[in-house]
């Protein structure tokens, strides 16, 4: 029987050099919905989606996918495994073409098939149809960070980790790729784990919070019940 849980991080310990950033770090994701993990800046978050993605080996702990441990694993072997990952910044080929960039996302599937067909991810991102042929380059920010998700999904994750998506995005663009996570969760069945600094944003997509101080989880709750008003004070200090 295959476990509730898609995603377990247990007790993780990570550092740089002499300097440990996650203290015993836990977390869960479960299918289908959106997790956030909110924070100030320099408090570990990224750090942790580095180390959940094998980019950074986590010193102490473990990482499971669908009840599987993937802690000493390759990054491309979890992204075969089932993880997508969009780091901050996006990372676009700007030299190639949106449909170029897109076709990279199938060095995540083990046979370089896509799982998401190209008509899917245009429907869930018109404006890539209508530039396919045009230069990563040449797109604006927001325009980016959609072709960043979008390749992603043409490996078909069964996990996405975003890191701050809605950066440097006007307000309308970030409602439209809130809006494009749901409806990844609600259509797909896909989770969402987002790292977010926007209160307004997380809680327009999300299910499950964590709030994240010095590199431990001090606070988690459902979207019903968590505290946004101690969040809010927490985060402007």
């Amino acid at each position: 029987m295959e476990p509730t849980t898609l995603l377990q991080v247990n007790d993780i310990v990570a550092a740089y050099g002499q300097s440990t950033i996650l203290w015993g770090v836990n977390l869960e994701v479960q299918p289908g919905t959106v997790t956030t993990v909110m924070g100030r800046n320099g408090v570990g978050k990224t750090t942790l989606l580095k180390t959940i993605m094998g980019l950074l080996k986590a010193r102490q702990g473990q990482v499971l996918l669908k009840g599987r441990p993937i802690t000493s694993q390759a990054p491309y072997k979890i992204a075969r495994a089932g993880i997508g990952y969009v780091p901050q910044g996006r990372e676009i080929i700007p030299k190639l073409t949106v449909q170029e960039n897109l076709l990279l996302g199938l060095e995540a599937t083990p046979d370089h098939k896509p799982r998401m067909t190209e008509e899917e991810i245009y429907t869930l991102f018109p404006i890539l149809k209508e530039f396919r042929r045009r230069a990563g380059g040449n797109l604006s920010g927001g325009q980016q960070q959609q072709l960043a998700i979008a390749r992603t999904l043409i490996s078909g994750p069964a996990l996405l980790l975003l890191d701050e998506p809605t950066e440097g995005l006007q307000p309308s663009i970030a409602i439209e790729i809130g809006d494009i996570l749901r409806r990844l969760v609600t259509t797909k069945g896909m989770a969402v784990l987002l790292v977010e600094q926007k209160i307004d944003f997380a809680r327009h997509v999300t299910d499950y919070f964590y709030f994240m101080e010095r590199g431990r989880m001090i606070k988690e709750g459902s979207a019903a019940t968590f505290d946004f008003q101690e969040l809010q004070e927490h985060i402007a200090v």
